[in-house]
């Protein structure tokens, strides 16, 4: 299992939040986390952070899991499904 870039980055709550939700929350938290650290610490801050988080997890879970996929790269699904890389931008961060 992957671990939690960064773990400090988050408060303990939402970083045991984040792990009990499984593998793919903790690879999507990495990918946020890696690629837009400022939109991360503003959701933190706003504490919407976990809700962005669930609901992402969410549809990747079922854009990954539908019959049919299992040919596909994860890329390819994700373009297929229309799923972003990225968490919801702030408005103080566009």
């Amino acid at each position: 299992m992957e671990s939690l870039y960064s773990p400090n980055t988050y408060p303990p709550a939402v970083r045991n939040q984040i792990e009990r939700l499984g593998p793919l929350a903790v690879e999507i938290a990495n990918r946020w986390l890696r690629g837009w650290p400022k939109a991360v610490k503003e959701h933190l801050r706003t504490g919407d952070y976990m809700e962005f988080l669930k609901a992402q997890a969410e549809r990747e879970r079922e854009a990954y899991s539908q019959p049919g996929n299992n040919h596909l790269a994860r890329h390819e699904i994700a373009e297929l499904y229309d799923l972003s890389p990225k968490p919801p931008m702030p408005e103080i961060i566009d």
